[in-house]
């Protein structure tokens, strides 16, 4: 096991800690020196760094943590100072990244957020290289930062390529699910807020659930299970306060599935103190909005099974009023309460606002058009003497090709609810007729 020393401004170290535990690292210990701003040279103030300078010599830590992010002229400063690895919390989180890519998107996304993460530092090192400062410290060699400034600069534009060419396939296939009917839901929120136990569930899935931070990278695809219909839930990446734009830019292909989704799941963790909760809540409002403000967006607060009912009413409380105007759900993946109520509330978004009531002959051409149908409507029948019974819940574009069909396997129409409720549909999902239309 490595060991570290946090350097901080702050005293909110809970975050960095847990990243750093998410690595099996051990801090050994904590150097605080409340500052407004990070001093402009060193980070902390010259004499902090002195005096840590003097403790760290018997301590020996593998590197030191920086609990903020370091500007190329701080980096270069504390590593010359220290002679030793220095890692600010992007470095931090990237390391976990590149743990947890397994998938070849999930390696290219990481392998261009540290590039660019990269970049400011190579170039600063190379400044003072040339300004007579140690030349070449990085690589052994006079100037050879240069050589491998140009060929990650390359390896940049490569990747970034390669992520559009993703990106476009992704975009295909949110095209073909639409034209097959298909309902798109992406689950987000905060890190380790639960969105895979939460996927598992809802999908009968098996993907990997683990407390530590950023388990999932590589969005993840199913459809749901329990409801009629045809609705496709992605579990995506979690979100983490303060991420650099370029960390944020380099996963574009996976927050793509958030962005355009029909509905949105914004997920955050109930066991947790108000004050973080809405840290957290806002942290990925801020990361959502607005691309999403038009968008079918709810908020489901997970592992209730782990607090009292009277807290739970709290915390309902105050996140609606964070919230609003959106539905606020609670649930549990543990004990399963609040699930049944999340499908319902996730089938609204198909837009089966339409309700026909008929009466089929009892043939097999009309089980085999009823079993067709259930792919794109909710379908519910039963044998009643010499004939089937049915209800049919569609969306408006579809009604009139059912009642089609309907005639010419010989049914009788008992009711029907025709309206096409175009408000309801476009509240719900958020549309102005353009579905799928980049935000």
């Amino acid at each position: 096991m490595k060991h570290t020393v946090i350097i901080t401004t702050s005293e909110e170290t809970e975050e960095i800690r847990s990243l750093l535990k998410t690595l099996d690292i051990e801090v050994v210990k904590e150097y605080v020196q409340k500052r407004s701003l990070p001093h402009k040279v060193s980070f902390l103030g010259p004499g902090k760094i002195d005096e840590i300078l003097e403790e760290t010599k018997s301590l020996a830590p593998d590197f030191l943590t920086i609990n903020g992010t370091l500007k190329p002229s701080q980096h270069h400063f504390l590593e010359m100072k220290f002679q030793m690895e220095c890692v600010d919390r992007t470095g931090v989180i990237l390391r976990i990244f590149s743990d947890h890519a397994h998938t070849p998107e999930a390696i290219a996304q990481v392998t261009l957020a540290k590039l660019r993460y990269e970049l400011p530092f190579l170039r600063e090192w190379i400044h003072k290289a040339k300004s007579g400062d140690r030349p070449g410290f990085l690589s052994g060699g006079a100037y050879a930062t240069d050589v491998y400034f140009e060929h990650a600069k390359s390896h940049v534009r490569r990747i970034e390529k390669n992520l559009k060419d993703l990106s476009k396939q992704r975009e295909i296939k949110r095209a073909m699910r639409r034209e097959t009917g298909y309902s798109l839901v992406s689950l987000a929120g905060y890190t380790n807020a639960g969105k895979s136990a939460l996927f598992n569930r809802l999908c009968d899935a098996s993907v990997e659930v683990d407390d530590r931070l950023f388990s999932t990278l590589s969005t993840t695809t199913r459809r749901l299970k329990g409801i009629k219909g045809s609705i496709l839930i992605s579990d995506t990446v979690g979100f983490i306060r303060d991420l650099p734009p370029n960390l944020v830019d380099a996963f574009n292909s996976t927050l793509e599935e958030i962005f355009y989704a029909d509905m949105i799941l914004l997920v955050f963790d109930c066991n947790e103190d108000d004050a973080v909760i809405k840290n957290k809540l806002s942290t990925s409002l801020k990361i959502l909005m607005p691309k999403v403000e038009s968008r079918c967006l709810v908020i489901v607060g997970n592992k209730i099974d782990l607090i009292a009912i009277k807290r739970r009413q709290v915390i309902e409380g105050f996140v609606k009023l964070i919230a609003s105007p959106y539905d606020v759900i609670l649930i549990s993946t543990v004990s399963s309460e609040g699930l049944d109520t999340l499908k319902n509330r996730i089938s609204r978004i198909q837009g089966f606002t339409c309700t026909i009531d008929a009466t089929l002959p009892l043939v097999d051409r009309s089980f085999s058009y009823l079993s067709d149908l259930h792919s794109t409507a909710q379908v519910s029948e039963r044998v009643v003497h010499d004939h089937l019974a049915v209800t049919i819940r569609c969306k408006p574009d579809d009604c009139d090709k059912i009642l089609g069909k309907l005639d010419t396997l010989g049914a009788k129409i008992l009711s029907r609810d025709l309206s096409p409720a175009n408000d309801f549909v476009q509240k719900e999902k958020g549309l102005s007729g353009n579905e799928g239309v980049p935000l």
